[in-house]
């Protein structure tokens, strides 16, 4: 990337606003999340005590917070705790979807299933949802508290926790990815054929030759 490019993106990100990620890095965790009498239960400074009610068959596999979020994952759903809305808020899994990886970092958590990928802004709640195709398959995954990308033998897919969502940039056949890497802030993805960079204040991939 040239000196020029990189110059740019960091002028972009100096001058964007980044108050509730800055907080959660610097605060710590702000919620507590744990479960009890068919209940998620969710405790923070600012909610207090707050509940999402469990079905009669469904089952706890984990649960966990971080910064702004905690994070219950059962049988049938992702379910999510917000200390900047307040509130749970719920998605539904698949018949039969198998979680296979969680993260959870100050200001958003990363699901990923053997069908899709969800993420959980702590700053306002919202779960966002990315299906994965028939044939495709996440081959590298790589998180810091700016961001994630998921490698996947068709795509790059980034998750930004503060503008837009999942944004995704199709891989050529023989392209092949060099590295990922941690460049203050910016996650940088190296291929074969150029360089792709994601970051917490941009809404989706930069590309540079």
């Amino acid at each position: 990337m040239s000196s020029f490019h990189r110059y740019g993106i960091f002028l972009l990100l100096a001058c964007s606003p980044w108050t509730a990620m800055a907080q959660a890095t610097e605060m710590g965790t702000e919620v507590t999340v744990w479960v009890e009498s068919g209940f998620a239960v969710a405790n923070s400074q600012f909610s207090g005590r707050r509940e999402m009610p469990l079905g009669t068959h469904e089952v706890v596999l984990s649960s966990g917070a971080s910064g702004l979020n905690g994070i219950v994952v059962t049988s049938r759903r992702l379910l999510g705790f917000s200390s900047r809305a307040l509130t749970w808020t719920k998605i539904e899994l698949g018949v039969n979807e198998k979680v296979l990886e969680r993260k959870i970092l100050p200001t958003f958590t990363l699901i990923r299933t053997d069908h899709d990928l969800y993420g959980f802004r702590g700053v306002n709640g919202l779960w966002l949802k990315e299906s994965l195709g028939v044939r495709e398959k996440v081959r590298q995954s790589y998180c810091n508290d700016y961001g994630a990308v998921f490698i996947t033998n068709e795509r790059a897919v980034g998750f930004t926790p503060l503008l837009g969502g999942f944004a995704s940039k199709p891989l050529d056949v023989h392209e092949q990815i060099l590295g990922v890497d941690n460049d203050n802030g910016l996650i940088v993805v190296s291929t074969t054929r150029r360089t792709l960079v994601l970051g917490s204040r941009l809404s989706g991939w930069e590309e540079f030759d």
